[in-house]
């Protein structure tokens, strides 16, 4: 009695199953590709500012209590002298009290800055005295802000 060959047989099942399976491998997605990392370490992110920034003057003398918050688009919001002012600040201001506020970053958030004396003018650009060294070009700038939010609006230059 002779055996019937079987190999033939069991080579056309394997054959026809690695096509079937190679065809399915081709039907199906594949999941996107993940960006990689930048050789060379971490990247470089660029700073920013945090707005709105906030300047506040009390104290002194006349017994200011004055705040101004800066948004992003050079608006104003303000009170001084126990009114409510908006404004839009002129560019080259903004771009002044914008960059101080980055060269400080958060450095103010925890501080608590105290007056040497009872009339003592405190002001403060995002919680940093502004006679602190790196806002000293820009202490001008704030005066000039303070000053001009203390006039009607036809008469301002600096905040309209």
């Amino acid at each position: 009695m002779s055996r019937p060959t079987t190999v033939p047989a069991l080579a056309l099942v394997c054959a026809s199953a690695a096509l079937i399976g190679g065809l399915l491998s081709g039907c199906t997605q594949r999941a996107p590709e993940l960006p990689k990392a930048p050789a060379g370490g971490a990247s470089s992110t660029t700073a920013t500012v945090d707005y709105p920034i906030a300047i506040q003057r009390f104290g002194g003398v006349a017994g200011f209590g004055d705040t101004v918050n800066l948004q992003d688009d050079r608006t104003v919001l303000a009170k001084v002298n126990n009114g409510q002012v908006t404004c839009t600040l002129d560019p080259a201001a903004f771009s002044a009290i914008s960059a101080a506020a980055l060269a400080i970053g958060d450095s103010g958030a925890n501080s608590t800055p105290t007056m040497a004396h009872a009339d003592d003018l405190l002001v403060l650009l995002n919680g940093v005295p502004t006679d602190d060294a790196r806002l000293k070009d820009v202490a001008p700038v704030v005066t000039t802000l303070f000053e001009d939010l203390a006039r009607p609006k036809a008469q301002r230059t600096t905040c309209r």
